[in-house]
């Protein structure tokens, strides 16, 4: 099983970017490597928003598709992401935003492992750069949403 965790402090309000992380359905649109995402089901209150969504994802010729229920809650500004099925024996990642010194500090943490041992191996050796990968879209993609709360470009 793998783990990976990144503490980031970035210049944007954590309720931005606690709503850009819980826009699930969107994701195709600034992750690349996402090539089909669909909304399977959703239930949506002020404070919370529950969904499940059906992923396909390729990379350099490899292509799987997983399905995971996705629990953003407002109040707590947490996400939590867990497997329902695919090519993973464990899959749960979560997102915590709060106030931090240039705006707000993101903590993301992914814990996975394949069934397949060949995947896994390869998994383990790329996961540091696939994250930093994933990562590197959602800022991206909150500068083009959102202000920075320093007010640089």
């Amino acid at each position: 099983m793998s783990t990976h965790r990144e503490t980031l402090d970035l210049p944007y309000r954590p309720e931005d970017l606690f709503d850009l992380a819980a826009d699930v359905g969107r994701y195709p649109e600034f992750i690349s490597w996402i090539q089909a995402l669909k909304v399977v089901s959703e239930e949506e209150t002020p404070a919370r928003n529950q969904c499940r969504a059906e992923v396909s994802v390729g990379f350099k010729g490899f292509r799987e598709t997983f399905v995971t229920d996705v629990d953003a809650r407002r109040d707590e500004m947490a996400i939590d992401v867990s497997l329902v099925r695919g090519p993973f024996r464990k899959l749960s990642n979560t997102w915590r935003f709060k106030p931090g010194p240039k705006g707000a500090r993101v903590e993301f943490t992914i814990v996975f492992e394949f069934r397949n041992f060949v995947l896994q191996a390869l998994a383990d050796v790329n996961k540091a750069y696939a994250v930093k990968r994933v990562i590197d879209c959602f800022v991206a993609e909150a500068g083009r949403r959102h202000p920075r709360v320093d007010g640089s470009k």
